[in-house]
């Protein structure tokens, strides 16, 4: 092969070579500590995005946390969540994390969240960023402008009477950060203004308050994300509903809460602060060290008002700061067309000292007929430069004026009206025509002014609304006027669509109270997943093995032993922790009351059903659902079970409509479930379908170890209830109990000692009884061992630890350290205890 052809060839197959390799690729987490849902941090969320992705050197992954931070603030919450982030970004290079408020950058350095990986503070004040970075020194930030002191100068300079401003801002805990911080911010203003802080009150006392205020006061809104009665707001109805309610003029510190009814202030853009850490977060991934990289000052801030609420406040805008920007402002009729206006008052005066001048010289009937024409002409002047459609008809339908802007809104030419009357009645919708024509029929009569609002075939076959409004003339016939309210009418249509949708969430909302009304009447004080013993601990990691994921989950366990809160613990660890956990106990309803509890009816489903009512399935929605006891459904609420389990659908009791539904499913029981399948009593196929991650809670008989932990936990509780001091438990009382084999489990013990602490004088607690096993109870293997000696129990506890350990006596996860005793000790109790491996039990 000659050389070029060698070298071209080498060539091409490099080129495609460089056009097959896969871009690198970038990937950057994003930790709110706020909801990205409240107002101005969807719009800077939206920057950061964008500004990484048209700016950055390579493509952009963006990942968004919500860390609840703001709500959730104990030890052991930003244990689970840090473990929650391991377990999920596990495996995934994250290039740059950028943490949106002080709580998630904190998270990132007490919690050493993915070491080594710079991040980018963003919306955090600058001494925090400072602190932060001394611990973590690959460290960069964008801190927002201080602009909550030059809003207070502002406020005073407007107002220089205020002795007193309030500060609104809600209960959560980012919110009362913001108020010690302001507590220090505004130090400098102590003795010219007195400024209190709003975290402590409802929405509804604030308005209280808002609408008695005096005139020497003032309010500032911060925010409210969180109101003291308990209130989650995401939307801007906290701005809305105070500024509305507000006397005096309610300033601001945000540029998103303009327009919601704030007067203004000296306003941070969210949208700016998102974009300028979003730019040092470029730099960094092209290359740049987060340590060398100074802070930055998003500088955000501007003086802005809002034109509607100075009006409302008699505020003139030549009182405010110079270089202040007044938005919303509604322009009117002089000040859209003075040029035109006063054109036509021009000529209408140059005509009237014409008309004035013939006076003097014609007679009374000349007279008459120049004053109507200049009357006419007038008229004319006006209507040919208004916005809307004016028009002038004869009683016998001809029109005698059709202003120009006829062809805007109809696509048809004056002229084309003045030759055909007819072409107006033609143009309406003919749905309408029929109360048209009676209203045009009434005008024509010379009635009443009045106005009509109907639908009208536009240019291109556009249908517009239009509102036509009539004023009857002297001589017969009308002046009408015709608006284009297309725009209204659009925004009413979906303000009804809205209410419509807001129906339909209230009563899902009401249909979750009932069911919530209904469970709060059986709700039992239990206990927590108390203990420290082995297989407390296994229990636990799998727990949190199989809480992230979307899978079903089955318990088995024996009554007692804590089922119901494996399920608490698995939901609240979800993904779906923020939706409802649906509770249904299969054993305490009938086939059929259990079928409608699940799927729901509609009306006139069978006898009694005099409304339709949303079943579990449909409450869980997004959520998960729990069915205790679930092998005692019958084989017919079964089939259908698995339907829902396979494909996510079902029907309603007397119902034929197939709703769909995105539930994940936990289920417990007390039987066992392979038996059943085996005798014919469970579905084989169901029990597949649920027995994906099988989760198994040892009995308490099982786990001796763990009987004090639980023993103090519910002798505190109970002695709170009952406002007494808490009870010594003795140390006899305590082996007691871990030698009783609790057939009844937790639930056993619980009562046990709920009893002791009731008829328990001074300070030590007494059982009301002795520990004996009921009768009923001897078919179990806890009650068994309470007939056995103590030697007996003593040789039996041994050999379970020897095979649990696999006979494993010596060293880390050996018998003997599980026993706490001595290897030799343990093989002299082996010996004495007649102990042997195989020896039958």
């Amino acid at each position: 092969m000659p050389r070029f052809l060698r070298i071209l060839a080498l060539a091409l197959l490099a080129g495609a070579l460089g056009l097959w390799a896969a871009p690198t690729r970038h990937t950057v987490l994003v930790l709110y500590s706020v909801s990205p849902d409240v107002p101005g941090f969807p719009e800077l969320g939206t920057a950061i995005q964008e500004t990484l992705r048209t700016q950055a050197p390579y493509p952009v992954d963006v990942h968004t946390e919500y860390t609840a931070l703001d709500r959730f603030q104990d030890p052991a919450y930003k244990a689970n969540l840090l473990a929650l982030y391991q377990a999920k970004y596990r495996g995934q290079k994250v290039d740059l994390v950028i943490p949106v408020g002080p709580s998630a950058l904190q998270f990132i350095v007490d919690q050493d969240f993915l070491p080594g990986v710079p991040v980018v503070a963003c919306y955090i004040a600058r001494s925090r960023i400072e602190a932060a970075r001394i611990r973590r020194p690959e460290l960069a930030g964008a801190y927002p402008t201080q602009n909550a002191a030059r809003t207070l100068d502002l406020m005073l300079a407007m107002f220089p009477a205020t002795r007193r401003i309030h500060v609104i801002l809600g209960a959560s805990t980012y919110e009362r950060e913001q108020a010690a911080r302001g507590r220090e911010l505004f130090k400098a203003f102590e003795g010219r203004v007195v400024i209190d802080y709003w975290n402590d009150l409802t929405l509804e006392a604030m308005e209280a308050r808002l609408a008695a205020l005096p005139d020497d006061e003032l309010a500032l809104f911060g925010s409210l994300l969180q109101d003291a009665g308990g209130r989650i707001f995401t939307t801007n109805e906290g701005v809305n509903r105070v500024a509305r309610a507000s006397r005096r003029p309610v300033f601001g510190v945000i540029g998103e809460d303009l327009g919601e009814g704030i007067t203004g202030g000296v306003l941070l853009d969210m949208a700016r602060s998102g974009r300028a850490a979003a730019k040092l977060g470029v730099e960094i991934l092209g290359g740049a060290r987060a340590s060398s990289l100074p802070l930055r000052d998003d500088e955000g801030a501007t003086p802005r008002f809002d034109w509607r609420e100075l009006k409302r406040f008699g505020i003139r805008a030549r009182t405010l700061p110079p270089g202040s920007e007044v938005r919303f402002r509604e322009v009117g009729m002089w000040e859209m067309y003075w040029k035109e206006i006063g054109a036509g008052l021009a000529i209408i005066a140059l005509e009237t000292l014409l008309v004035a001048g013939l006076v003097i010289q014609l007679r009374q009937r000349r007279r008459t007929e120049r004053a109507l024409a200049a009357t006419e002409a007038r008229y004319r002047t006006v209507a040919d430069f208004t916005h809307d459609w004016e028009f002038w008809q004869r009683p016998d339908g001809s029109f005698a004026y059709v202003s120009p802007a006829c062809q805007r809104i109809s696509g048809h030419a004056p002229h084309a009206f003045m030759e055909d009357p007819d072409l107006l009645g033609r143009l309406v919708h003919p749905e309408d025509q029929a109360a048209w024509a009676a209203f045009q029929a009434e005008a024509l009569a010379g009635r009443e002014e009045a106005s009509f609002e109907f639908r009208l075939q536009g240019p291109e076959g556009r249908v517009l609304w239009v509102e036509q409004a009539s004023n009857p003339v002297p001589h017969g016939g009308f002046r009408g006027s015709l608006r284009d309210i297309t725009d209204r009418k659009e925004a009413d249509l979906a303000l009804k669509t809205a209410l419509a949708e807001i129906g339909s969430l209230k009563d899902r909302l009401e249909a979750e109270n009932t069911y919530y009304r209904e469970k709060i009447q059986f709700v039992e004080p239990s206990s927590e997943l108390l203990g420290q013993s082995d297989s407390m601990k296994y229990l636990l990691y799998r727990i949190r093995q199989v809480a992230p994921s979307e899978t079903t989950v089955l318990i088995q366990g024996e009554t007692g032993t804590g089922k119901e809160l494996v399920a608490d613990s698995v939901h609240r660890l979800s993904l779906r922790a923020d939706r409802p956990l649906i509770k249904m106990n299969c054993a305490a309803l009938p086939p059929g009351v259990a079928e409608s509890e699940l799927f729901g009816h509609e009306r006139g489903a069978f006898t009694g059903a005099g409304s339709q009512r949303k079943g579990r399935f449909e409450l869980a929605e997004g959520g998960t659902l729990f069915l205790d006891e679930i092998g005692e459904l019958s084989a017919e609420v079964q089939a259908k079970l698995l339907r829902v389990l396979q494909d996510g659908t079902f029907q309603r009791v007397g119902g034929d409509r197939t709703l769909k539904v995105d539930v994940r499913v936990i289920a417990a029981t007390n039987r066992d479930l392979d038996q059943e399948v085996a005798q014919g009593r469970f579905r084989e196929d169901l029990w597949y379908r649920l027995n994906v991650f099988p989760i198994t809670v040892p009995p308490l008989r099982n786990r001796p170890d763990d009987v004090p932990i639980l023993a103090q936990a519910f002798v505190e509780r109970f002695c709170s209830k009952l406002g007494r001091p808490v009870l010594r438990i003795p140390t006899a009382v305590v082996q007691g109990l871990q030698a009783y084999p609790w057939p009844g489990n937790v639930r056993e013990l619980q009562n046990v000692l709920e009893r002791a602490v009731l008829v328990s004088e001074g300070e030590v607690l007494r059982l009301a009884e002795p520990l004996v096993v009921s009768p009923r109870s001897l078919d179990r293997g806890g009650a068994r061992q309470a007939r056995l000696s103590l030697k007996e129990m003593e040789r039996r506890h041994i050999q379970a630890i020897l095979e649990e350990t696999g006979w494993k006596i010596e060293g880390q996860g050996g018998a003997a350290e599980i026993l706490d005793v001595r290897p030799s000790t343990l093989r002299d109790l082996m010996t004495r205890l007649g102990v042997a491996r195989n020896r039958p039990a």
